[in-house]
């Protein structure tokens, strides 16, 4: 997307997904540097009990949205926010129905533009992309000037890769994994790619 055209979006906010099997005092104290340093939207956690009890309230009190990965059940009981697909539409329309109307749903697309536009005419609060591999990143490219449906970008390899979503008018971008090393690379990254996804002088 042209920058012209992204001047008009607003800014690219911060999408944390930690690695499976991460420590949850690693989880807390690397989602804290990052909120503290940048601006962190949403944060998905597997639906692991300690991990939940460790680090929703505290990023939810930060201003965070806290969503549970393909688990309705688990969102619901910990009062998450909402829940992030990454099976399938239908999952995706079941958690819908499952949680209250505010509940925040979205869905990982896969496959071909066909699939990602069914994905978007169901009831998803935003449609995510991997930018780890080509199609991911051709789709992102596809979507955001198409749709209204916000576009998170997932699985960006490094900094620049994320760097290059948001020019492609990504509303979200999820960080690489080295910001989960330590509480101190979490914030360095979070500050440095706030700022480079700031839009918006305000």
């Amino acid at each position: 997307m042209p920058a012209d055209q992204t001047d008009d979006l607003p800014n690219c906010r911060l999408f944390l997904l930690p690695p499976l099997g991460l420590d949850a005092d690693r989880i807390a104290a690397c989602v804290a540097a990052a909120a503290k340093a940048g601006d962190v939207a949403c944060l998905v956690l597997p639906s692991d009990k300690e991990v939940i009890a460790k680090v929703m309230q505290m990023a939810q009190e930060d201003g965070i949205a806290v969503l549970i990965a393909d688990d309705a059940r688990a969102a619901a009981y910990a009062k998450a926010d909402g829940v992030h697909v990454t099976t399938s539409r239908q999952d995706a329309e079941a958690a819908r129905k499952s949680l209250s109307q505010k509940a925040s749903i979205g869905l990982l697309a896969s496959g071909s533009r066909h699939a990602a536009m069914e994905v978007g005419e169901g009831s998803i609060d935003y449609i995510a992309f991997d930018l780890s591999s080509p199609a991911g990143r051709d789709l992102l490219e596809w979507w955001t000037p198409l749709f209204e449906v916000p576009a998170v970008g997932l699985n960006s390899p490094d900094e620049d890769s994320c760097i290059d979503a948001m020019e492609a008018g990504a509303d979200f971008v999820m960080p690489p994994a080295a910001m989960w090393d330590s509480p101190e690379t979490a914030g360095d990254i979070a500050a440095r790619l706030t700022k480079a996804g700031r839009r918006n002088p305000s």
